[in-house]
Formats: structure tokens, sequence, C-alpha cells
């Protein structure tokens, strides 16, 4: 079986293309370390650190009072642009 100039280009390009993804899905991925018995314990969260979380929480909750605020805002405007281009075409 005779492969021609075209079909050998193709399995090039094919293999190529292949090598590529290849290489760019090894760069990704995460460096894995072996498993070994001397890792280190996980810790349980300090008094202050639960702490931070409910400063964070607090700032959280602030955050989204203020987005709900900015949101009002600008469906009050909204809402009073088109009442005035509304009241215009019903003239």
């Amino acid at each position: 079986m005779t492969s021609s100039p075209l079909h050998l280009n193709w399995q090039v390009g094919v293999g190529a293309a292949t090598l590529l993804l290849a290489s760019a899905a090894w760069a990704q991925a995460p460096d894995q370390q072996p498993a070994s018995s001397d890792r280190p314990v996980l810790r349980q969260p300090t008094p202050s650190s639960a702490q931070q979380q409910e400063d964070g929480q607090g700032a959280a909750e602030k955050r989204e009072t203020e987005a709900d605020r900015k949101l009002r805002e600008m469906d009050r405007r909204l809402a009073r642009t088109l009442r005035s281009v509304c009241s215009g075409c019903e003239r």
C-alpha cells in the first residue's frame, strides 16, 4: 500500500496538532506531588481566623447592600427616562 503525498501531509498535520494539544494540556495540568506519609496534618481554624471569616461575611453583606442600592437608583433613573420618553409619544 503506497501513501500519496497528500495523505502523508494530512498525517503529519494531524500528528503535529495532536502533539500541540497534548503539550498544552500537560502545561496546564497542576503539578502533581507524590503522596507521602510525612504530609502536614490540616489544622483546625483558630478563633481569630473564625472571626476574620465572620468579618468577611459582614463585608460581603455590606457590598450586597451597596449593590442593591445602586441597582435601585439605576432602576429609578431608567423608569424616569422611560416615563419622559413615553409621555412624549402619547401626545
